[in-house]
């Protein structure tokens, strides 16, 4: 086995005395409870630099923690307060539903339009359209004419003449 070379003698006895004299003079030099919340800059400790119960009640002034400082469940609810006042009654809701349907019948390889229409004073709130038996080769399309008419224009392109219907929900609704 080689001897070290003379300077990583050197270099070690270097480094061990740096490091060593920098802690003895921390050691040495400090007096006892010389640090404390003066010399300390603002947010410097934080909570994961303290040990475990280092903080307790009596280092806590009062007034001093918020809600937020808390779990969810750490605080008590206070007692009920008293019920208020009524609020205003609200505006007239929807009312008065009722299903319009209308049949057609369109024919073969022809188009046909079918309307469902709200009585007087009632509007159309949603509606949808069907075939007997939707084979294939009848499209349907569906258009809401107005506030108070559903209609539905039906394309046969079948050699038989087919029923069609269109269904409007119609209701009393609020201006």
């Amino acid at each position: 086995m080689r001897r070290p070379s003379p300077a990583l003698v050197v270099a070690c006895v270097a480094l061990l005395v740096s490091l060593g004299s920098t802690s003895y003079a921390t050691v040495v030099n400090v007096p006892r409870a010389s640090v404390g919340t003066p010399q300390l800059k603002r947010n410097a400790v934080k909570a994961s630099k303290l040990a475990p119960n280092a903080v307790r009640t009596g280092h806590v002034l009062n007034g001093t923690l918020l809600r937020e400082d808390f779990k969810p469940g750490q605080i008590p609810e206070g007692p009920k307060g008293e019920r208020g006042e009524r609020g205003p009654a609200g505006p007239a809701g929807v009312s008065g539903y009722e299903i319009v349907t209308a049949s057609t019948i369109v024919p073969a390889n022809g188009e046909a339009m079918a309307s469902a229409r709200c009585p007087n004073g009632k509007k159309v709130t949603g509606g949808t359209a069907s075939v007997g038996a939707l084979p294939a080769g009848v499209f349907l399309y569906t258009v809401l004419t107005g506030t108070e008419t559903y209609n539905v224009i039906a394309i046969n392109t079948t050699a038989a003449p087919q029923g069609v219907n269109a269904v409007a929900i119609c209701a009393n609704v609020p201006e």
